[in-house]
């Protein structure tokens, strides 16, 4: 576990994610179905990477013996690279959501 897998787990998320999308695209499964999924493993990435987060600073602030946690630390990272893939997926969605919001912002007088 002395090493991280970037480049098959950013291999495997981008082929993953195209494989649903064309699944999509072609009336084999929904869009909605296509999203619900990749927002699954966005909060299923986040919440394992979040909570492994806050065990590891939680026992490095109080002292805790140090070797059982490089496990975790492993999964924390791997599960990090896959949070950080699946939200640029998310962000590319709610880009004209995020547009509309700071155009609004930048035309709105202020007072």
């Amino acid at each position: 576990m002395s090493q991280y897998n970037f480049f098959l787990i950013t291999f495997l998320v981008f082929t993953l994610y195209f494989l649903s999308l064309t699944l999509s695209k072609q009336g084999k499964i929904t869009q909605l179905t296509h999203r619900r999924l990749w927002n699954t493993i966005l909060l299923v990435s986040f919440l394992v990477t979040g909570l492994l987060g806050l065990i590891l600073a939680f026992s490095i602030d109080a002292k805790l013996s140090l070797s059982w946690y490089l496990p975790f630390l492993w999964f924390h990272v791997e599960f990090g690279i896959v949070m950080a893939l699946v939200s640029i997926f998310h962000l590319i969605w709610h880009l004209p959501y995020y547009r509309q919001i700071f155009l609004k912002h930048k035309n709105t007088p202020s007072s």
